[in-house]
């Protein structure tokens, strides 16, 4: 079995020449590309899954990609309104982003299908280069297209209230969504965001969602010194 530190070596380094031609470092202990911007933070994160060719029991990996942005404008209230202390570093706050092969497969933005793959797979040290080449392909095209157009909070408002009632591919969960989707509504001049209010309010309810999403959205509103219903 290739180790998967050899694996990460083999991608990073196929990747390293077009991450620096677009500003982005190379974090070995994170398995990501970075890229810090005055407005935003951005990482094409590469997650490793162990897996067993069934045929022949070798031992390997899923490799999967994944795109994630924090929009600082978003992110500077959402820690001044959280009570999750487990979020400690910069990059531990995320806007937008979900798994490549999630999002190619919700084009809608609603979230339709989940767990889908790019069925990248890595048993022996060839089948790494074929991989980490499929990784540079879905970097030029797909994160980097995602990174331009997604990193401001017109985008998020856009992304994340156009459906409100549906779910979104564009976030990790609901709490997330209510809470910095009304951020970006409040920032945006959303017109709709007491309507919007009004519906993440109800879906709480009716998800019967975690005491912490209630005491997020009540600390919002005392950020935003808006009168709750």
């Amino acid at each position: 079995m290739i180790p998967k530190s050899e694996v990460s070596k083999i991608i990073f380094e196929y990747l390293s020449k077009d991450a620096s031609n677009n500003g982005f470092k190379i974090d070995l202990k994170n398995d990501w590309l970075i890229k810090r911007d005055p407005e935003a933070i951005f990482l094409y994160s590469i997650h490793f899954y162990d897996r067993t060719n069934i045929k022949t029991r070798e031992k390997g990996f899923l490799v999967e990609p994944y795109v994630w942005i924090n929009i600082k404008a978003i992110e500077n209230i959402y820690k001044e309104v959280t009570v999750n202390r487990e979020l400690k570093k910069e990059t531990d706050f995320l806007t937008l982003g979900n798994s490549i092969a999630d999002l190619k497969a919700n084009l809608s933005g609603i979230y339709k299908k989940r767990n889908e793959s790019l069925d990248l797979f890595v048993f022996e040290e060839k089948n790494a280069y074929y991989v980490a080449h499929e990784l540079l392909s879905h970097f030029n095209r797909e994160a980097l297209t995602y990174f331009h157009n997604n990193y401001t909070v017109d985008a998020v408002d856009r992304l994340v209230n156009s459906h409100a009632k549906e779910y979104c591919v564009h976030m990790r969960n609901d709490t997330y969504r209510i809470i910095k989707g009304l951020i970006a509504a409040r920032l945006n001049n959303n017109v709709r965001f007491t309507e919007l209010h009004a519906m993440y309010s109800q879906r709480i309810i009716e998800r019967d969602m975690p005491d912490n999403t209630k005491e997020e959205l009540s600390n919002l509103m005392a950020y935003f010194k808006y009168p709750l219903p």
